[in-house]
């Protein structure tokens, strides 16, 4: 290696290190609990109150509750000051909390904040909120058309000492009703591996079932409008065919990239030019050095005609598996 290649080398190595330690030091200076209160909460920005922005969990831990702002460490609530929102990013990819209680005040959840949070087995929400409710654990806005937030850990699906997980946690039905599927809900769940929709949904979230990697089963209900962004990247569980209804405008950038097993795609609509297309939203799969094509979508096809050809492909892969 020649000398300025070393002394570049060497430079780097130290700006990395001490671009860790201070992100470290930042870490550990911070308070486990922040708060402030703001003239905007998020998108009801005619609103304003104290927000939950900040929160560094350790292990001790487990229970969270945003109900009024409370010390540093998440204790000795002042109820003369009520949470009503909780921001962006607050608590993701949080290693403890297990719990989550929000409080009857809370008016404002970001899309983000309890995004991937490794531990959690359950949100609940007091009985008199008028904005978010729970259903086993589950987050949903009151009027139950969007579920927020799924649980990573809902069930104790990622018990360790359990060698598979519990069969209630491995399938999960969405309430009719429910419209929306917010951005990340079920963010990296690698325990599901079915999801029943429901015939009212009508928006599936950017990154919503984002490496989801064994979600075997989806089927798009009729009424459904938009696809988001990376939707349903890295799920390599799901295949060999989908369908997509013809009521769908609006399919987001990388929607089912990587999705590798997704061999075929029918399409209820009559052209490419009657759906808004993201950039490579079908499916690519890159190993290395080589990169797999993605499949063509077949356009003006029915679902009758999407199950009779699952039902072939499933015949000739059972015939080839005997063979």
């Amino acid at each position: 290696m020649k000398t300025w290649q070393k002394a570049t080398f060497i430079i780097v190595l130290v700006v990395f290190i001490a671009a860790s330690v201070t992100i470290s030091f930042i870490s550990l200076a911070r308070a486990p609990f922040e708060y402030e209160y703001q003239t905007e909460l998020g998108e009801k920005s005619n609103e304003e109150g104290w927000v939950l922005f900040g929160f560094n969990g350790n292990m001790q831990t487990k229970e969270v509750f945003i109900d009024f702002v409370r010390d540093e460490d998440g204790n000795n609530p002042d109820e003369t000051k009520p949470v009503s929102a909780v921001g962006k990013f607050t608590m993701n990819t949080d290693e403890y909390v297990e719990k989550i209680y929000i409080g009857k005040d809370v008016k404002y959840i970001d899309e983000t904040s309890f995004f991937y949070c490794k531990m959690l087995k359950e949100i609940k929400v007091d009985k008199d909120n008028p904005y978010y409710t729970s259903v086993d654990g589950v987050l949903y806005t009151k009027d139950m058309k969007t579920l927020i937030v799924y649980p990573y850990n809902k069930g104790d699906a990622h018990n360790e000492e359990l060698e598979t997980p519990p069969a209630e946690v491995m399938s999960y039905t969405i309430p009719e009703g429910v419209e929306r599927i917010a951005m990340a809900a079920f963010y990296k769940n690698n325990i599901l591996t079915e999801v029943k929709l429901p015939s009212t949904l009508k928006e599936i979230g950017d990154m919503a079932f984002f490496k989801c990697e064994k979600i075997a089963l989806v089927t798009l209900p009729d009424g459904l409008l938009k696809i988001g962004a990376d939707a349903f990247s890295y799920c390599h569980g799901m295949k060999p065919l989908l369908y997509i209804p013809d009521t769908v405008k609006e399919i987001g950038n990388y929607a089912f990239y990587s999705c590798a097993e997704l061999k075929e795609f029918y399409m209820g609509a009559e052209s490419e030019k009657a759906i808004i297309q993201g950039e490579s939203w079908l499916p690519k799969n890159i190993e290395k050095t080589v990169i797999n094509i993605a499949p063509e979508a077949q356009y003006g096809k029915t679902r009758n005609e999407a199950v009779k050809r699952i039902e072939i492909i499933s015949a000739e892969e059972g015939g080839e598996n005997n063979g």
